[in-house]
Formats: C-alpha cells, sequence, structure tokens
C-alpha cells in the first residue's frame, strides 16, 4: 500500500516497526553474548522472511561516497550501476534498502519521529540529530517502490550479487542464515569464504565477519577465532582499526544517532564503553593484539 494512502496509525505503526528492528539489530551487534531470541534482535534470515514482516537492518558497509557527490547523484549512480548488473553495486543498493527500512525511514512520519526525539534531548545535540536525520532522508527519498516491492528487489540484488562472486554479498547471506533451514542451505564453502575474507584486506569483510560470529561462531573455529565471548567485539574494534568508518557521522553512527539519540559516539567508543562496563576491556584488548598479530601474517603472506 502506497504511504500516501495508509492511515495515519498503521503508518506511524510501520515507521515504529522499522525503527525497533535497526535498533533491536545494533543491541544485538553490541551485545552479542547476552541471549535472545534471533526474532527479537532483527535476526532473521531475509529469504526466510515472510513478505509482511520486517528484515534484518543493513550493516555499515556501503561504498564512501566521492567527493562532492550529493547524496541524490550517488544514488542515482548507484541504481544505474546495480541495473547495468555491477555486483557491488547491487550488495550496496541492496544495503541502502535495509537502512532505509525498505522505504520507511523518511518523509514526513520520519520527520516527526526525529522531532519528537529532538524534544528529549538537549539542545547541543540536536543538531547533531539532525544533520544525521537529513543525511538518511536524502539517500532513502530516492529510492522508489512500496516496502514489499523493496524487500523484494533486496533479497534479489543481494542473492543476484553473492551469484557474481562479490565476497561481501557472500559474506552477508552467510551471516543471514539464522534458522536451521537457512543454514543448512547455504553452500558448504564456509572454510573458504572465512578465509577469502581474512585475506581480502577490506575491513568491511572483518565486520561482517563480527556478525557471523554472532549467529555461526562455530564456522570461525578453524581460523582461530570464535574461542572467546570477546572475539566478536575484537574483530569489530579491529575492522575499524583496519579503516571501516566507525565514526559518529558514519552510516552505523547516524543509525544509532537516529534510533536511540547517540549522536556524539562512533561504533568503536559505544563498544569500548560496553565491554568496559562488563569487566571485559582487558580480555578485548587481548584478543584484538592476536587479531592485529594474526591479520599481519596474513598481509605478509598475500
Amino acid at each position: 500500500m502506497a504511504m500516501d494512502r495508509t492511515t495515519p496509525k498503521i503508518a506511524r505503526r510501520l515507521l515504529i516497526g522499522a525503527i525497533v528492528v535497526v535498533l533491536a539489530a545494533i543491541a544485538a551487534l553490541l551485545w552479542p553474548e547476552r541471549p535472545q531470541a534471533p526474532e527479537a534482535a532483527g535476526a532473521a534470515s531475509v529469504d526466510a522472511v515472510p513478505p509482511n514482516e520486517r528484515p534484518p537492518a543493513a550493516t555499515p558497509s556501503v561504498t564512501p561516497p566521492a567527493a562532492g557527490q550529493s547524496a541524490p547523484a550517488r544514488m542515482l549512480a548507484l541504481r544505474r550501476d546495480a541495473a547495468a548488473g555491477i555486483p557491488a553495486a547491487m550488495r550496496d543498493l541492496a544495503d541502502v534498502m535495509q537502512r532505509c527500512g525498505f522505504g520507511q525511514l523518511h518523509g514526513p512520519l520520519f520527520e516527526k519521529h526525529v522531532d519528537e526525539m529532538a524534544a528529549q534531548m538537549k539542545p547541543d545535540q540536536v543538531p547533531l540529530l539532525r544533520a544525521a536525520a537529513a543525511r538518511r532522508q536524502a539517500l532513502c527519498e530516492t529510492i522508489p517502490g512500496t516496502f514489499d516491492e523493496q524487500v523484494q528487489q533486496q533479497r534479489q540484488l543481494l542473492q543476484d550479487a553473492a551469484g557474481k562472486g562479490d565476497l561481501l554479498a557472500r559474506l552477508r547471506q552467510r551471516t543471514r542464515a539464522f534458522t536451521q533451514q537457512a543454514k543448512a542451505g547455504s553452500p558448504d564453502d564456509a572454510d573458504a569464504l572465512i578465509d577469502e575474507a581474512l585475506m581480502s584486506s577490506d575491513p568491511r569483510a572483518l565486520f561482517e565477519l563480527a556478525s557471523l560470529h554472532n549467529t555461526s561462531p562455530e564456522l570461525l573455529a578453524k581460523a582461530g577465532i570464535g574461542t572467546s565471548k570477546s572475539d566478536h567485539t575484537a574483530l569489530v574494534l579491529v575492522a575499524c582499526e583496519r579503516g571501516l568508518d566507525c565514526s559518529a557521522s558514519s552510516e552505523f553512527g547516524d543509525d544509532l544517532c537516529i534510533t536511540s539519540a547517540m549522536c556524539t559516539e562512533g561504533i568503536d567508543t559505544v563498544v569500548l564503553n560496553a565491554a568496559a562496563a562488563e569487566g571485559r576491556t582487558e580480555e578485548i584488548q587481548a584478543r584484538m593484539q592476536w587479531m592485529r598479530t594474526m591479520l599481519d601474517e596474513v598481509d605478509r603472506a598475500r
């Protein structure tokens, strides 16, 4: 149903649902060891989600825009390249669709949500929220289609990109296999896929391995990862160290700001603070050092 024909009450519920999914996925990312049902964390595989249910939120891995490129120009180029069958563009467009709540996180209802949040925040924080919201609006308002249409298109884009060998798309398909049925349907290539991710020198691949640790830590055992509950957090932090944009103004930072009013901290600061609150700082630092040594060895062997 088109947004302009949706009753305000139903439309409001759709917006809240999309935001809750993003916030729940953030919680699952930052505190993965806390037991919870996959559905509560927005964890169901996109391929396993019925058309009218909410898929999981996206991860911060969209290719950064060219210097001086506006969001509409970036999205136009992304959609053009995806239509041309370029795997990276297909994967990135799929990611943006998830990050935009499949058409729900922009427009008047989203603006109302931002206004309500701003009314409860400290005055010096409000400009940061509005800047994050403006960046999100500029990305999301250029994608046509209803919620269901975007869900179907996102699923197909990710599947096609993975079929063409795109590493991040293949990793995302694996990290979204939360149910036993979805896991059983995954290719029998986990070891090779993890090796490829470690050899890629792409910090986004390390971030995807952190997500994989969330769902299937046993798959990482042969690489020596997954032996500690802190490996997930360590992978996120090492990905930040190696070039992933984890700042407060990154797309993941915008997720935190828009959904939970955490507008001054990047993901690295948030996970470090969470680890300190649980007394796990030393353990995480030790696992980070192990991962740095391992990745340095991989770099030398490349």
